[in-house]
């Protein structure tokens, strides 16, 4: 949303908050489900973006059922693969919001010759999966059923909301869906906590508390749990699997406090701290690519 017009809507909001907390509530929650059209990029990030495509066009792509539409996924085999008698195991690469698949492929080639399958995939609403929304039941729902078509998963790999996604999928944290179960996971860029994701939103648009207490109470019936139960460092306590954080500290989308806040969840929590590649143009680094491959293949 454009700053001039938040600022002409904000007091609209506010007010509507306190009258119709309800319904304000409702429709905050769909904004805030809602990822913003694909915009053409221009200048390096046109250039970021060829390359990724280009990757992206190497892998064998597939469409992947979930509860609530398709997910087009992309599978990437070792070279020189021969059929084995049982699957080689798989990484899967988890993008953020408002991105996709391709813009994760920088990690295939280093684990393909590593001897893994790599598997990337559009979330729904992105790319070219279907849907117009994402959440996170969304998200662990179509995760889950990645997980299960390219089994067994030895790791995870994730940018930024697709880190909140993951780590609800490998705690149980949506009751309706499976747990997704991962020997490794490496989170670049990840929120520490939704509860602080959504209240930002809020404060943004100009929630009052009466509009933020719904949109909080809409979050809890669609996931089937309070937004209290995404925090990530109680996920990944409960979760206890090898992990690796990258975040650069002067990310400007999500601090580098986000990071700090997750390493405490306990002594298998690594943190790799790196500087000057901001929220997105970490995916490309070579530093980050080879941390991560490193992690991957410990």
């Amino acid at each position: 949303m454009a700053a001039a017009a938040l600022r002409l809507l904000r007091p609209l909001i506010r007010a509507a908050s306190f009258i119709a907390p309800s319904t304000t509530g409702t429709l905050a929650f769909k904004v805030f489900c809602t990822p913003p059209r694909r915009k053409e990029r221009s200048g390096n990030g046109k250039g970021v973006a060829r390359t990724a495509a280009t990757r992206l066009a190497r892998a064998t792509a597939i469409a992947v059922p979930f509860p609530c539409g398709s997910v087009s996924a992309y599978l990437f085999e070792p070279p020189g693969r021969r059929v084995p008698s049982s699957p080689r195991p798989t990484v899967i690469l988890v993008h953020g919001w408002s991105s996709e698949a391709a813009f994760m492929t920088a990690f295939v080639s280093p684990l393909t010759e590593a001897g893994f399958r790599v598997v990337a995939f559009d979330l729904p609403g992105h790319g070219n999966s279907t849907g117009r929304e994402l959440n996170i039941p969304l998200g662990v729902a179509s995760l889950a059923a990645v997980a299960h078509a390219f089994a067994p998963v030895h790791a995870i790999v994730t940018h930024s909301f697709g880190g909140a996604i993951a780590m609800a999928a490998m705690a149980g944290s949506v009751p309706a869906q499976p747990q997704v179960k991962a020997a490794r996971l490496a989170m670049i860029a990840a929120p520490s906590s939704i509860s602080l994701i959504t209240r930002g939103f809020g404060k943004t648009i100009g929630l009052g508390a009466r509009g933020q207490a719904a949109l909080e109470r809409r979050i809890h019936i669609v996931a089937g749990a309070p937004v209290e139960s995404f925090e990530g460092r109680d996920q990944l306590a409960a979760i206890g699997q090898p992990t690796l954080l990258v975040h650069c500290h002067d990310d400007r989308e999500l601090g580098f406090h986000h990071a700090e806040a997750l390493a405490k969840a306990g002594a298998f929590v690594e943190l790799e701290a790196t500087s000057g590649f901001g929220h997105r143009r970490i995916l490309q680094a070579k530093p980050v690519v080879q941390a991560v491959t490193r992690f991957v293949c410990a």
